[in-house]
C-alpha cells in the first residue's frame, strides 16, 4: 500500500525521514506531491535502498485558472508518474473530473465541504480518482472533527453510489502525521468504509504509478524506484 505525502519544502519532513517512518508503519511505498517548481527526483534510489520502500515524486497542480491548468496538464503528463490537481470549489472540481490525462483530484471538499453527483459521474467516466482525505478527521478536534466526519460520510456515500474511482490519504506534511494502514482502516470505519475499501484506496496510488511508469518507460529516467507490483499487499 502507498501513501501520498508532502515533503520539504512543502512539508516539514525530508523525503528520507518520511520514507523511514512510512516503511516502519508497513507501507510499501510513498509518493511525494509537489508543485511544478519543486519536484525533485534526486536520490530516490538511495532513499529506497536505505529504507526498503518504493519512493516517487509526483506533481500536484494548484492553479485556479483552468486555461493555465490545461496547459500544465498537456506539458507534464508524459513527465511524471502521478499528476494531480488540488481542487476545492465546484467549478475546479468539475474541470478536473473531465481531464482524461489527470490521475487524481486532491482535496475535493475544499471550503464548501461538498461535492456533487455531476462531477462524480464525470470523474468515473474519465477515470479521475477522487481523494478521500482523512487529514481533518485525524487532526481536528471537537466540533470541527464532527463536521469533518459528516462531510466525509457524505463524500463516501456519493462515491459508493456511483462506484467512482478513489484514493485514500491522511495527507501527511510531517512524518509525525503519518498513520499506519491499520489506523487508516479504523478511521475509515467511522465514515462507513470497510477495511477493504480503505485498502483499495491506498493500493490505488500504486496502481496509478505502475500504469503510468509502464507508459513512460524509456521516455524519462529516474521518475521513481521500481521494486515490484505497486498494487500488491504492501
Amino acid at each position: 500500500m502507498f501513501e501520498a505525502v508532502r515533503t520539504t519544502p512543502m512539508g516539514n519532513s525530508t523525503f528520507s525521514r518520511m520514507a523511514a517512518t512510512a516503511s516502519d508503519y508497513g507501507f510499501g511505498g510513498i509518493v511525494s506531491l509537489s508543485p511544478l517548481d519543486d519536484v525533485s527526483n534526486s536520490n530516490l534510489q538511495t532513499i529506497s535502498d536505505t529504507f526498503n520502500i518504493e519512493v516517487f515524486s509526483g506533481i500536484e497542480l494548484s492553479e485556479k485558472n483552468q486555461s493555465t491548468l490545461s496547459g500544465h496538464i498537456s506539458k507534464n503528463r508524459n513527465k511524471t508518474p502521478l499528476l494531480c490537481i488540488r481542487g476545492g470549489d465546484p467549478s475546479l472540481n468539475l474541470f478536473a473530473s473531465k481531464q482524461k490525462n489527470l490521475d487524481v483530484l486532491c482535496h475535493p471538499l475544499g471550503g464548501q465541504k461538498t461535492i456533487n453527483h455531476v462531477m462524480v459521474k464525470e470523474a468515473k467516466r474519465n477515470n479521475v480518482r477522487i481523494e478521500l482525505n482523512f487529514s481533518e478527521l485525524l487532526r481536528e478536534s471537537g466540533k470541527n472533527r464532527i463536521k469533518s466526519l459528516n462531510h466525509l460520510k457524505k463524500q463516501w456515500n456519493l462515491l459508493s453510489a456511483y462506484d467512482a474511482p478513489f484514493v485514500v490519504s491522511s495527507d501527511p506534511a510531517s512524518h509525525l502525521d503519518l498513520r499506519s494502514p491499520r489506523e487508516l482502516m479504523a478511521v475509515g470505519s467511522l465514515i462507513g468504509m470497510e477495511p477493504e475499501d480503505v485498502e483499495a484506496g491506498l493500493l490505488e496510488w500504486g496502481n496509478i504509478l505502475s500504469k503510468n511508469l509502464d507508459n513512460l518507460s524509456g521516455k524519462y529516467a529516474d521518475l521513481g524506484v521500481k521494486r515490484g507490483k505497486y498494487g500488491g499487499s504492501n
